[in-house]
C-alpha cells in the first residue's frame, strides 16, 4: 500500500476528522487515515529503530497499529491525543510481538535442542523488551507524565520538541522529566 505524498495536514483538520469519524462518518475515517498514515509511518520508523531487536518492520507496525486505532473503542479529544495513542499503539504492537517470540521460542513444553548466537541475541532483546515495558507501567502508576515521556521517546520516536506538544508542556520539563524517567528505569532494570 503506497501513498502519495500529501501536503501534511494542520492540527485542526485532524482533529476536526477525528470528530466526523467519531460521528459516524466512514468518509471521515478514510480521509484520516490518508492524512496521518506519513506520520504512523514514522512513528513506526522510530520505533523500529529505537527496538534493534525487533522483528517487524516499518510498514508492518505502522499497518498493526493502524488495525489497532480503528478496533479501539475510544474517544479521541485531538490531534494530540491520536498521536499519544499512536505511540502507545505501537509499543503495544512491539511488547506483543516479542511477548510471542518468547512464547514460540520456550515452545510451549517443547525442547529445544539448541539455539544459535542470533536466536539467543534475539531472546535476549525481547527479554529485555518487556522488562523495560514491565518498568515503564510501573514507573506510571506514580509518575504518570514521566512514563509517557519516556513512552513517547522510545515507543514513538518523538523528540524533545514534539513530546513537549503532545504533552502540553515545555521542553526543560520534558527534559526533566526524560533525566529523572531514564534514571528511574535504569535502577528499576539493574534491581
Amino acid at each position: 500500500m503506497t501513498h502519495p505524498a500529501a501536503p501534511e495536514p494542520s492540527p485542526t483538520d485532524i482533529t476536526r476528522l477525528l470528530r466526523q469519524w467519531q460521528d459516524g462518518d466512514l468518509d471521515a475515517r478514510e480521509r484520516l487515515l490518508e492524512a496521518v498514515y506519513v506520520q504512523v509511518r514514522a512513528i513506526a520508523g522510530r520505533t523500529v529503530r529505537a527496538n534493534p531487536g525487533a522483528t517487524l518492520g516499518v510498514t508492518e507496525l505502522a499497518h498493526e497499529a493502524i488495525a489497532r486505532l480503528l478496533g479501539a473503542d475510544a474517544s479521541w479529544e485531538n490531534r494530540r491525543h491520536f498521536f499519544n495513542v499512536v505511540a502507545q499503539a505501537t509499543r503495544q504492537v512491539v511488547v506483543d510481538a516479542a511477548r510471542r517470540r518468547l512464547r514460540d521460542k520456550r515452545g510451549g513444553g517443547a525442547v529445544a535442542l539448541s539455539l544459535s548466537a542470533a536466536d539467543e541475541q534475539a531472546q535476549a532483546e525481547d527479554e529485555d523488551l518487556l522488562r523495560l515495558h514491565e518498568a515503564l507501567e510501573q514507573l506510571a502508576a506514580c509518575e504518570p507524565r514521566k512514563a509517557r515521556a519516556l513512552e513517547l521517546a522510545y515507543f514513538g520516536g518523538l523528540d524533545r520538541e514534539e513530546i513537549a506538544r503532545a504533552l502540553g508542556v515545555s521542553v526543560p520539563t520534558v527534559d526533566r522529566d526524560l533525566r529523572f524517567g531514564r534514571a528511574w528505569l535504569k535502577r528499576a532494570l539493574e534491581a
